[in-house]
């Protein structure tokens, strides 16, 4: 069942947008990844352990993940689940806008960490469902970006709508522009000593301006974006390398060996090294 790697599930050339139907009827043991997950129940019941701690799943349940994030899937009485495979770059381009929504973009970054569970409106869910049956359904060998990718792209809006229409909207002010620029010199630089004097300097606004602004868009405060970004980066290199765990820390912005142990250990109640051994694939 479990697709660790970003190359498994999006073969060279296809859509960044694939999904997966699984019946379960066992328990599954916790994995990782390194792309976004999001997975919806249209039958049976489970308790979805992560991070976040256990919650109890029925039909309409979703469960978004980001890179880096591992679950495991307890109690399984038929569990009917689909799972739709994001790349992270799909977010960073044709759906970048979606930081500025006030219900998306919470939505988005807090994946995982939020204490509100998350489920499809009833008026989407059927539709949802009829989605990820077709695309679940093709080859994603077969598939080139163009028509294929329009289609998965309207997949994963509906999803996403009909998830955010599930639960309190947020009549926040129009979006301001330094934040999606804000959001993007830090994804371009995580090696970067930044602090948040120097990134409000850098989009033109005043620092405590810029941390409302951005929490109130994204959901989370800029360094703690920041820091996502860099442990979503180091759980990848954990995964895919033999780099020592010092170094990876290092590569990713974090020069201190504790305070990097520190960081990673707080996005995934993990350290590092614990982290490593538990979700690296073994070798065949």
């Amino acid at each position: 069942m479990h697709r660790v790697r970003l190359a498994e599930v999006f073969p060279d050339g296809g859509p960044p947008i694939a999904a997966e139907r699984f019946e379960l009827r066992s328990d599954t043991s916790a994995h990782s990844h390194d792309f976004i997950e999001l997975a919806v129940v249209t039958g049976g019941t489970a308790t979805h352990v992560s991070a976040a701690g256990e919650r109890h799943l029925d039909r309409g349940s979703v469960t978004m993940l980001r890179p880096g994030d591992w679950h495991g899937y307890h109690d399984c009485h038929r569990l009917i689940v689909y799972n739709l495979y994001v790349s992270p770059e799909a977010f960073r381009r044709e759906l970048a806008w979606m930081r500025a929504d006030p219900n998306l973009g919470p939505m988005l970054h807090t994946a995982g960490r939020s204490d509100r569970p998350l489920r499809l409106h009833p008026t989407a869910l059927p539709i949802v469902e009829t989605g990820l049956t077709e695309t679940a359904s093709q080859p994603r060998s077969s598939l080139q970006p163009g028509p294929a990718y329009a289609m998965r792209v309207g997949l994963l809006l509906c999803l996403l709508g009909g998830t955010a229409a599930s639960g309190p909207t947020d009549a926040a002010d129009h979006a301001h522009p330094a934040v999606p620029a804000a959001a993007q010199l830090l994804e371009n630089d995580i090696q970067h000593a930044w602090n948040l004097d120097d990134l409000a300097a850098a989009v033109n606004v005043s620092a405590p301006y810029l941390a409302r602004l951005f929490t109130a868009q994204l959901g989370v405060p800029p360094m703690t974006y920041l820091g996502r970004l860099r442990a979503e980066r180091a759980a990848a290199l954990l995964i895919e390398s033999d780099l020592p765990v010092a170094t990876i820390g290092r590569l990713v912005g974090w020069h201190d060996p504790n305070y990097a142990s520190r960081r990673f250990r707080h996005f995934f109640a993990l350290s590092p090294a614990a982290y490593r051994t538990r979700f690296r694939p073994s070798d065949p």
